[in-house]
């Protein structure tokens, strides 16, 4: 009888290695589900961790660095082989059945079955050092006017875009960081931008772009309260006029980087470099004392460009790893990290992040062109 369930128990494990193969034909359509998320949560990671490292390397006086992700090409391949069969010889004499022969086979038949499966899993990444032309317009060109403004439109803080990106609007100057120290921000601008976020609340500012021709760029204009405004924003309006020296005949004026003289039906906006942005922000990284007594970091800024929408000490430092943060890494026998319950700075953070995809793609060079085998 052993003989005789040895043999049932193989039969069912060729049927179970059949099933097997034929239900593993494609496992495309499950990976996706799983590899879209879980490739999304490493590149917004690794992008944390990136900016937060160079944010403290601009306090410890060191050269910052970018590498950005080209391509990501995931391939997997999965493969089931089953296999049986039956020999018997023409020798074979049929016996008795007893427990030591197999009544279906008998002594000279034989039955072979197997079952093998290969899983391969070769993901291709490509990554882009951020040099050159691409650092200088990426990293020390200033953010550009005309996608700001549009960031403005599409309902973005301008409490953010303006305190940390903008650097001057009609002359009125936002605090800036020197190589002396730091210049306090004027109080029309923080005026203005408190107006701005008011009217953008209100929704009642709007930014109106007309198409160039012969693929030029077009003029934009920044348009102020609409046709039937309130009191109160018809009130913010005429203050804002006064102070950016607006002409109070029109509600629509021309924005741009270097305005015409004696015009004051235009806005001038000059922006910040996201290398100055990024230094606002290293400004508030908790520096262990014995590293600036050592000169080995920069001693803190006061009141440094950004105070508006940043805290005073937006990354902590210690010597052991956080167990719950928004990013950390770990620098010069130190760990640095940003406060997962810290909405502020990760605001803040969101929004060098949205820097980047502000700037111009001018002169963008083409990614290395992958060549996929087909299986």
């Amino acid at each position: 009888m052993k003989t005789l369930w040895r043999g049932k128990a193989a039969c069912i494990m060729l049927l179970v290695a059949a099933a097997t193969s034929a239900g593993c034909g494609s496992i495309g359509p499950g990976r996706m589900l799983q590899d879209r998320t879980d490739y999304i949560s490493s590149y917004t990671e690794s992008w944390k961790r990136q900016i937060l490292l160079n944010i403290v390397k601009v306090r410890y006086a060191e050269p910052i660095f970018f590498m950005d992700v080209g391509d990501i090409v995931a391939g997997y391949s999965m493969e089931t082989v089953g296999n049986a069969g039956f020999s018997r010889t023409i020798y074979d004499n049929p016996a008795p059945v007893t427990d030591s022969i197999n009544p279906v086979f008998g002594n000279f038949g034989r039955l072979d079955f197997g079952l093998s499966a290969r899983y391969t899993d070769r993901p291709t990444i490509t990554y882009k050092p951020m040099t050159g032309a691409s650092f200088r317009l990426g990293v020390m060109s200033s953010l550009p006017v005309r996608n700001i403004m549009v960031g403005l439109d599409t309902g973005i803080s301008a409490k953010f875009l303006f305190n940390l990106g903008v650097r001057s609007i009609n002359g009125l100057r936002n605090s800036t960081l020197t190589a002396s120290g730091n210049v306090p921000a004027q109080e029309g601008f923080k005026r203005t931008v408190e107006i701005i976020s008011h009217l953008q609340l209100e929704n009642a500012l709007r930014v109106r772009v007309d198409r160039g021709q012969n693929s030029r760029e077009g003029r934009m204009y920044l348009t102020l309260g609409g046709k039937r405004p309130s009191p109160e924003v018809a009130a913010l309006i005429s203050e804002l006029r006064d102070i950016l020296d607006l002409d109070p005949a029109v509600y629509e004026y021309e924005v741009n980087i270097d305005p015409e003289v004696q015009n004051r039906r235009q806005i001038a906006i000059q922006a910040f470099s996201l290398m100055q942005i990024l230094a606002s922000v290293a400004a508030r990284v908790d520096i262990p004392a014995k590293d600036i007594a050592s000169h080995r970091a920069l001693p803190p800024i006061q009141d440094s460009p950004g105070s508006d929408v940043l805290a005073p000490v937006a990354v902590h430092s210690g010597g052991v790893k956080p167990l719950d943060a928004f990013a950390a890494i770990s620098f010069h026998g130190h760990w640095f990290w940003v406060d997962d319950c810290d909405l502020l700075t990760k605001r803040v953070f969101s929004f060098l992040m949205l820097a980047f995809t502000l700037m111009e793609e001018k002169g963008v060079t083409q990614p290395p062109q992958l060549t996929i085998p087909v299986q």
